[in-house]
């Protein structure tokens, strides 16, 4: 089974309700909603992850938010959605992370990209020094940088929360 991620916007209520009562995010992940209220980052997300902070797990704050921040939304043993709770990012949080994404331009971005360091640190999916052609890997990162922060931006704009999931 592949490590996919997957980010949603929700309002503030929702994320307390959520929150306060873990075990509705179990059917509330499996709902329908409209595609411009959902973001799936497919396998791109540790890549994207270490490009923003240059780290497997850590980094600073606002960069980290892919994989730290926010609150969990109940615990591992009752709440996994496959890897791991769901994690919830209120309205304030999400737009100091559109704040801090929009702070790096695409080309900056870019240059972050090591396949060795990524192989080393084991970032998902591996192998990246493998690669045949690592523009196009590159150029798949950019674009899903771009569309986090595009999705990132319009819930900040819209005041909305966010929840992130495996």
């Amino acid at each position: 089974m592949s490590m996919t991620m997957t980010l949603r916007k929700v309002s503030d209520k929702l994320l307390r309700e959520l929150l306060d009562e873990p075990d509705l995010v179990l059917d509330f992940v499996d709902e329908e909603v409209p595609a411009n209220q959902e973001l799936d980052l497919d396998k791109a997300w540790h890549g994207l992850h270490f490009m923003l902070t240059g780290s497997d797990w850590e980094g600073s704050e606002l960069f980290a938010y892919l994989l730290a921040g926010g609150e969990f939304i109940g615990n591992e043993e009752d709440h996994d959605l496959g890897y791991g709770p769901a994690r919830g990012l209120t309205s304030a949080e999400v737009s100091r992370f559109a704040s801090a994404l929009d702070s790096l331009s695409e080309p900056e971005f870019k240059v972050r990209y090591d396949s060795a360091a990524m192989d080393e640190l084991e970032i998902y999916p591996l192998d990246w020094s493998k690669e045949e052609k690592p523009e196009e890997i590159v150029e798949w990162l950019a674009t899903s940088f771009k569309e986090l922060k595009k999705f990132v931006r319009e819930a900040a704009a819209a005041k909305q929360a966010l929840l992130i999931y495996m």
